[in-house]
């Protein structure tokens, strides 16, 4: 530390008492220390993990936490955040992100929703919702919290290929995504 950054016992209870009412829930726990110590956030960061009182690993993922994680890995990171609120349990969503591009989920996924696919075929959300009503494009439900009506499809890729096979007039090759 610089000479400007000179620990006492008074400060460095100070900066324990910040990282213990942060770890209760206290989000400017931080910032309200340094303003009355008058150090730099990385002078306080340091200080706090020389005296070991950084932020603790959270603790591991149960299997029931990584099946919600890979059951709603489609979600955003602050959706599957209160999924897992829901069942009980409580991550950040730096966790869950970090979690599912651990666990390669959003690679797994090995589909499209409707409104990813329109994109991807330069055509409206609606058109690729007709083909499914239609039947030409085979898609299931992903039984998210919306009604039946409103809720979104996911659609195989598997579906996508013999679609395109079965009706290639239904696609603008000009509009398709390259």
């Amino acid at each position: 530390m610089r000479a400007r950054y000179i620990p006492t016992a008074e400060i460095d209870e100070k900066i324990k008492r910040a990282y213990s009412r942060q770890r209760s829930g206290d989000r400017n726990a931080l910032r309200a220390v340094r303003g009355d110590i008058g150090w730099s956030k990385s002078a306080v960061v340091r200080r706090g993990a020389e005296l070991c009182v950084t932020r603790a690993k959270e603790r591991p993922w149960c299997a029931a936490e990584e099946d919600i994680l890979e059951r709603f890995g489609y979600l955003t990171a602050a959706g599957v955040q209160r999924k897992l609120m829901r069942a009980g349990f409580q991550r950040s969503r730096a966790a869950v992100q970090l979690k599912t591009t651990r666990l390669r989920i959003k690679r797994n996924l090995d589909g499209y929703s409707a409104c990813a696919l329109a994109m991807a075929f330069g055509v409206d959300a609606h058109k690729v919702c007709a083909w499914i009503r239609r039947g030409l494009l085979q898609a299931e439900r992903r039984h998210t919290a919306y009604s039946p009506e409103r809720d979104t499809w996911w659609i195989p890729i598997s579906s996508v290929r013999r679609f395109i096979m079965r009706a290639p007039e239904e696609i603008d090759l000009s509009r398709v995504e390259k």
